[in-house]
């Protein structure tokens, strides 16, 4: 199983059981200007309602429940097109 793999397979775990917010490392693509200094994640909120939204949380931050109201960085329509974009869980 190769990386991409591996992380579509973790987020679908997610997804289909909630228990956490997952933090992302940072992606050069998207971690830039205003959301350089910020922790990317998919809020809790957000999974339940199996929206693919990476929003941003100041660096250090770790909280499982989170009211979902975080600067969205960047939104997508599926899981595989998140990862195929380079964000790999931290």
């Amino acid at each position: 199983m190769d990386d991409k793999e591996f992380q579509i397979k973790r987020l679908e775990a997610i997804f289909n059981n909630p228990s956490f917010a997952p933090i992302f490392k940072s992606n050069p693509r998207h971690c830039i200007n205003e959301f350089a200094r910020l922790t990317p994640y998919i809020s809790c909120k957000d999974i339940e309602s199996k929206m693919v939204v990476i929003r941003g949380c100041p660096i250090g931050f770790r909280n499982s429940i989170d009211s979902g109201k975080r600067e969205i960085i960047v939104t997508y329509s599926s899981i595989n097109e998140l990862v195929n974009d380079g964000w790999q869980l931290d």
